[in-house]
């Protein structure tokens, strides 16, 4: 209610920018309760990310923490210069942690507010609760429930509509999946049967596992550890083990990079890792015999599954009790369909037969905001299949099976989770460099099981001299640090291409094939 006392209407979209805390939490919640359309920023961008993707998504509801108050600094200039509903008024600010201070209050034709001060409102309210739920009318098929940007293979990162029937559908797989393990837990070690289960949440409010599985875990009745993601790798690394013991998880939910981290021979008998009884990862290819050290060590259950920004619930990850086997990410969730497609023709294939995976269902989502048609069917076609980029097959079970990727996408692992950076995003900026006539991005494998990017340069010609620490510098002060080229700049003659002109970024990938960073 004193966020509607404050102005936010249904018409009103909100950018959310910060670190995990509880007041952020409370306020997504908020946005949810309200029936508003949200966007979500990763904690990566810094200020021109965030303004591009402010200014596309048409936000015009800043709440940000007080660290990540500065990043907004070219969107609020702007204010005073809107020429276009895509660069819209900025009309409220919440900070939600701490006060404003002197800096973030010379932007004195913009209303900011602070989480504390919107409690203050309420309590002067007199208690008074929203008379429905969500508080303005919803379309759950096309109103979006929040907007995320996701990197694609295409360039700049695509802001995906997720809608409230997409969340409403990805809800009820979820609560059918927390109620089979909670039915089929019978391990010792945590106590009685049904008794609440307890999920280790490592990632951030950015990232699309939390924006959507935070609330479904919630309305679960599963209890959360949220982490901070304030703090260094290694320290998270330890506060995510230190909490295992602290808190009794039983579900760990965390990327594939993080698997290297619990076969530390020393891990085992240093800490009381027992509460432990399913460990549940997706988002990258799961080394077999890691994880089957894994399930030996901590005598856990472990399951691979498969979802992704524009379909959230593709599969419901292998069967808990079933005996783990690498790349099987169970059958089709609830409310999704699912087919396996000749790479060269299109046509539908059988059992054990690698093809592109296409989904469709109530799991989609709706579309790229402001897309044109093109870019839209070429990811959902007419009769509403999405084409994932991904390769599988599936068995005489019915059971599907990761086996490789047709998207360039560039994996970069962050802490316990990984955002995926499009090669092209950065070309497109790199060639913004006066001295830089081409260049191609790609991805180097390192120690993590993720990846880091490399530029490789070709030179104007003539007038223009660079060097390798130039185009680093170049790209670390401006894009975010996921998009630094950790693994270097390489000057070439010429850039390979196919046939047809495009960029041959097979010959790229098989040329660093063999590399592995630190």
């Amino acid at each position: 209610m004193a966020l509607i006392a404050n102005g936010v209407t249904k018409r009103d979209r909100i950018a959310f920018s910060g670190q995990n805390t509880i007041q952020h939490i409370i306020l997504r919640f908020s946005a949810k309760l309200l029936g508003l359309t949200f966007m979500p920023l990763s904690p990566t961008f810094k200020s021109y990310e965030v303004y591009e993707e402010v200014r596309s998504a048409g936000t015009n509801i800043i709440v940000t923490s007080s660290e990540d108050y500065h990043k907004f600094e070219q969107v609020f200039d702007d204010n005073n210069n809107n020429t276009s509903n895509r660069n819209p008024v900025v009309k409220l600010v919440v900070v939600f942690d701490g006060e404003l201070q002197q800096q973030q209050q010379q932007h004195q034709d913009i209303k900011h507010t602070t989480y504390g001060q919107l409690l203050v409102d309420g309590s002067r309210m007199g208690g008074q609760q929203l008379p429905q739920i969500p508080y303005y009318e919803v379309n759950p098929d096309t109103d979006p429930l929040f907007l995320i940007h996701t990197s694609g293979s295409t360039g700049r990162p695509k802001c995906a509509m997720i809608s409230h029937r997409t969340i409403i559908g990805v809800a009820q797989g979820m609560t059918f999946f927390m109620s089979s393990f909670n039915s089929k837990n019978t391990n010792n070690n945590t106590g009685a049967k049904n008794k609440q289960t307890v999920c280790a949440m490592p990632y951030p409010f950015g990232h699309i596992t939390a924006t959507a599985y935070i609330p479904l875990l919630m309305i679960s009745g599963v209890q959360l550890v949220l982490m901070d993601d304030d703090i260094n790798d290694d320290g998270k690394d330890l506060l995510l083990i230190e909490s295992i013991k602290k808190y009794r998880i039983q579900i760990l939910m965390a990327l594939p990079s993080y698997g290297r981290r619990l076969i530390d021979p020393n891990l085992a008998l240093k800490y009381d890792l027992s509460s432990l009884e399913l460990m549940i990862t997706g988002g990258a290819a799961f080394s077999g015999h890691i994880a089957q050290q894994i399930i030996d060590t901590y005598c856990i259950k472990f399951i691979e599954t498969y979802a992704m920004t524009e379909c959230l619930w593709v599969s419901t990850g292998g069967n808990i009790n079933d005996k783990f086997e690498s790349g099987n990410v169970g059958q089709v969730a609830p409310g999704c369909q699912l087919k396996i497609c000749d790479l060269s023709t299109g046509e539908p294939l059988g059992p054990n037969q690698d093809g592109e995976i296409c989904v469709r269902g109530n799991n989609v989502f709706m579309g790229y905001l402001d897309s044109d048609n093109r870019i839209n069917l070429e990811a959902i076609d007419e009769d509403g299949w999405y084409r994932t980029g991904d390769i599988g097959h599936y068995d005489q079970r019915e059971r599907l099976f990761l086996t490789d990727r047709l998207k360039e996408v560039i994996r970069i692992g962050i802490d316990n989770h990984y955002v995926n950076i499009s090669p092209v995003e950065i070309e497109m900026f790199v060639l913004t460099h006066p001295a830089v006539s081409e260049v191609v991005v790609v991805g180097v494998n390192n120690s993590a099981g993720c990846h880091w990017p490399r530029a490789y340069v070709v030179r104007k010609q003539q007038g223009h001299t660079v060097t390798g620490d130039d185009i680093d510098k170049f790209v670390a002060d401006t894009l975010a640090y996921t998009k630094q080229l950790k693994a270097g700049v390489v000057f070439v003659d010429t850039i390979h291409r196919t046939s047809i002109g495009k960029v041959d970024r097979k010959y790229y990938r098989n040329l660093v094939m063999n590399e592995i960073f630190d």
